[in-house]
């Protein structure tokens, strides 16, 4: 294409009938959660959108609890809520967040404690706010700056990046939608800045922070409607507690699988028998993929050779393998592991193939037996 074939872009003329309404905000007392509305104190909030709101309360709580409630295999002490890997892995292995932007930020500064926290939540949010209206800040940025100060102490690489999440709910002429803004602060590119502490500092010190910010649509799970505006009674319901553990899986990363399906899309039902001419996909999530993974069924036989290993997903075929007795699939992360990291939900076997006289070959010594179909030729003959 050529330049005359694009459309030269233009900025908009102004026009006075297009006006930006007036938006009111306020937080919860941690700073977690953020309501915004372009209604007047005195209208009410439609019952569906408090009920949506609610649900974010609920699964803030639940996922608080479930990260606190994990140890850190690296440091055999709990997660804490300002931890970016645990976040991360519950913000990817939801589901429930659809990533929208992101962005790398510097911030630079003079300013310290309340001051400092302020500014730096106006400038991450993109709203400019009165110090009283932002109570919470200096407690939330210290809190941030405690984890990176401790995490800066730690001898782990992957581990070095101080984080938090605000839930952003907004009911705009009537439409609610819910978004999630996540910042963390990489301990080792911020060295210099956390050490000299300007949350805790109380002279003023020139600091530049780099940062980076995403945002998320957040889509509700519909299975925590009923918890909504109810969470002191729910903390011994069963189904509560499973949502939890699901929440804590993800913080850990345990490995799991979902299905089975053919290449071509095809759920295989538990109890089949896996054709030697079809190519499978085992989905699941944190799945192991280095060079010592193995892919074998429980206590039969190898699928190694033919398969290829993502995070999210396995591609196998089953070759010349024999497995005549349905057992589960597992997954290993290497050759001398006695029991799988994650197997699936089913039970398979793989049919017996046949050679090009029709001979249906045994599972010993490579002997062969007449197929049904060929038998019945001979006696024709």
């Amino acid at each position: 294409m050529t330049k005359n074939d694009y459309t030269q872009l233009q900025p908009p003329a102004k026009n006075p009938n297009n006006i930006q309404a007036k938006k009111y905000y306020v937080f919860n007392e941690t700073g977690n959660i953020m309501f915004v509305t372009t209604l007047e104190s005195n209208e009410a909030i439609e019952q569906s959108a408090r009920s949506l709101f609610n649900e974010v309360s609920v699964f803030f709580a639940g996922m608080t609890r479930a990260i606190q409630q994990t140890i850190n295999p690296t440091t055999n002490k709990p997660y804490s809520l300002y931890n970016y890997n645990a976040l991360s892995a519950i913000i990817s292995g939801s589901g429930l967040f659809v990533h929208i932007q992101e962005e790398d930020v510097m911030y630079s500064t003079n300013s310290v404690g309340v001051t400092f926290s302020t500014g730096l939540i106006e400038a991450l949010i993109g709203i400019a706010f009165a110090e009283s209206e932002i109570g919470f800040a200096r407690g939330l940025i210290a809190s941030i700056g405690q984890e990176a100060i401790t995490l800066s102490t730690s001898t782990s690489k992957t581990d070095s990046k101080a984080a938090s999440i605000i839930f952003v709910c907004e009911y705009l002429l009537g439409m609610p939608l819910v978004s999630a803004i996540v910042v963390y602060v990489d301990c080792l590119e911020n060295e210099r800045e956390i050490k000299i502490g300007p949350c805790f500092q109380a002279s003023s010190t020139n600091t530049e922070w780099k940062l980076h910010k995403d945002t998320y649509l957040f889509v509700s799970p519909s299975f925590i409607k009923q918890y909504a505006g109810d969470l002191e009674s729910v903390n011994s319901d069963p189904q509560y507690l499973e949502m939890i553990h699901w929440l804590q899986d993800l913080v850990l990363r345990k490995p799991e699988i979902f299905f089975l399906e053919t290449k071509g899309g095809d759920q295989v039902p538990s109890g089949s028998q896996l054709s030697v001419k079809e190519k499978y996909i085992i989905g699941g999530q944190f799945l192991p993929s280095d060079n010592t993974t193995k892919l074998k069924f429980v206590g039969g036989a190898d699928l190694t050779t033919d398969a290829t290993f993502t995070p999210t997903a396995i591609t196998f075929s089953v070759g010349d393998v024999k497995q005549p007795t349905a057992a589960p699939i597992g997954v290993y992360t290497s050759a001398s592991d006695k029991d799988p990291v994650a197997t699936t939900p089913g039970s398979f076997s793989i049919e017996s193939s046949a050679n090009e006289d029709g001979e249906i070959l045994s599972e010993e010594e490579g002997e062969s037996k007449p197929s049904a179909s060929s038998t019945e030729e001979k006696v024709d003959n």
